[in-house]
């Protein structure tokens, strides 16, 4: 039951492919017999229906007829029923029950029945047709698994090795160029199938070479039918061998188809989103035609505008002749510009003799500040020279006054040792001080010894404020 599933899985699939890209195609999908065996689907008659149909199928004799148009569409239709039946034997190949060496056998007939009508085919289809395979193919590439591909690479080396083998004529060496084609094909595809099924391939060139090797012995030492048993003995081992790896291929490809099924679903929701794309394709098809009216418009705008720029085209063509009458006008402005040219050349020479001799005062005014600036260092130079000079007065000052003391201690020595000029004063004990101020008042004058040094200075108004009298010191003192 859950093959028949799978059946009509795989038909309602290939018939929502062919009406979504079937338009691709120069000819029609056998949309008829998908119906009729989905119908034998549910009326449990399904695999006699196949059956029948594809006996029917290799039944057909291939005339080649290069010039006739209705044979590539037989062709066509042909290979159609070919690639329907055998996807229907696949699947309902996957119920254990079922007869598996009659549904291969079946399905190597099928294969060999669609290369023989492909190579007819295939220089003859149209290019919409290979668009569509192309596709067919990516797809197919897309959501194969790697042993899938593996298997279909494989299969593809025997039966082109079969139809070499049927196109040679009968002779001796038939068999090494059958070993010859088979080691073009193997290194054709050896980096289209993995390392290890590509072994499957290298243990059928080995076979092929043993099986010529003993055949030419042989030939040559006449061995007896003993040998000649065991050797086929070895064949059958071998090939044996081989077909116990061709079904663990089927049921590593079994398991991909499985997985395939489950990415048929996600074609259809692909098949969805480009009958998508179809509508918008509509909506943008109607949009150009709203764009094409919108440029109808535009193209009267233009023509309209071309009219307004002949008219303004005419107008300064009127301009250009009132132009022209203004030409003397033009002239006698030029000659005042010219005249006011000359006063500006004039004003600029000016100007730049300015600019000179602004130039030479700074750097006479820059000369003088330099010079002030030494005078006012010569002047603080001077004025601590004079600091150091009171300094040393003030300190011979001192040293006189501590003389006059020592003097008159040592006098008043002298004194008591001489009562009799006890009553002798010293003109220098009442020695008055010496001033160095620069100004003193009238009551120091009086009480100095170097009162020569000074000048009076009357008592006088200064800025609205009185001065009292006083005495200054003389410059040169």
């Amino acid at each position: 039951m859950f093959n028949y599933i799978k059946v009509v899985v795989f038909l309602v699939c290939a018939l929502i492919f062919w009406f979504l890209f079937g338009w691709l195609a120069d000819y029609s999908f056998p949309f008829g017999q998908a119906l009729e065996l989905m119908l034998a689907c549910f009326n449990g008659t399904i695999s006699a229906r196949v059956n029948s149909l594809q006996q029917q199928l290799q039944r057909t004799d291939i005339v080649f007829q290069p010039d006739n148009e209705k044979q590539v569409q037989k062709l066509n239709n042909l290979e159609s029923q070919a690639w329907l039946y055998k996807g229907i034997l696949e699947r309902l190949g996957t119920d254990p029950s079922a007869n598996h060496e009659k549904i291969a056998r079946t399905l190597e007939a099928l294969e060999y029945k669609r290369s023989e009508i492909l190579q007819e085919l295939e220089p003859r289809r149209p290019r919409s047709y290979r668009v569509l395979a192309g596709l067919q193919d990516s797809i197919r590439a897309f959501l194969a698994s790697q042993a899938e591909k593996d298997y279909e690479q494989l299969q593809k080396i025997v039966t082109n090795l079969v139809l070499f083998t049927k196109s040679r004529q009968p002779s001796q060496i038939v068999l090494s160029e059958v070993i010859d084609k088979l080691a073009t094909e193997i290194a054709q595809n050896t980096n289209q199938i993995s390392p290890y099924r590509l072994r499957l391939a290298y243990r059928l060139d080995e076979l092929m070479k043993i099986l010529s090797t003993k055949l030419i012995l042989s030939s040559k030492d006449s061995k007896t039918d003993s040998s000649y048993q065991s050797i086929v003995g070895e064949l059958r081992s071998r090939l044996n061998l081989l077909s116990r790896e061709f079904n663990d291929l089927l049921r590593a490809k079994q398991e991909d188809k499985n997985e395939l099924d489950k990415r048929l679903k996600e074609i259809s929701s692909i098949s969805k989103n480009i009958s998508d794309l179809h509508k918008k394709i509509s909506n943008r098809d109607a949009n150009i035609v709203d764009l094409q009216r919108n440029i109808q418009d535009l193209t009267k705008t233009i023509q309209d505008k071309q009219i307004q720029i002949t008219s303004l085209e005419h107008s300064i063509f009127d301009l250009k002749r009132d132009i022209q009458g203004t030409t003397e006008l033009s002239r006698e402005k030029q000659n005042y510009i010219n005249n006011l040219q000359a006063q500006l050349s004039q004003l600029s020479q000016q100007k730049s003799d300015l600019q000179k001799r602004i130039q030479d005062l700074s750097t006479y005014a820059q000369r003088k500040l330099s010079e002030l600036e030494e005078s006012q260092n010569d002047k603080s130079q001077l004025s601590s020279q004079k600091n150091e000079l009171e300094q040393q007065y003030r300190t011979l000052y001192q040293y006189y006054q501590q003389q006059q003391i020592e003097i008159a201690n040592l006098k008043a020595q002298i004194s008591q040792v001489n009562p009799s000029q006890s009553s002798y004063v010293s003109p220098q004990q009442t020695t008055k001080p010496i001033a160095i101020k620069r100004k003193i008042s009238v009551e120091e004058y009086q009480r100095i010894s170097n009162q020569s040094d000074y000048v009076r200075v009357k008592a006088h108004l200064r800025k609205g404020s009185p001065v009292r009298a006083h005495y200054r010191r003389k410059p040169n003192k």
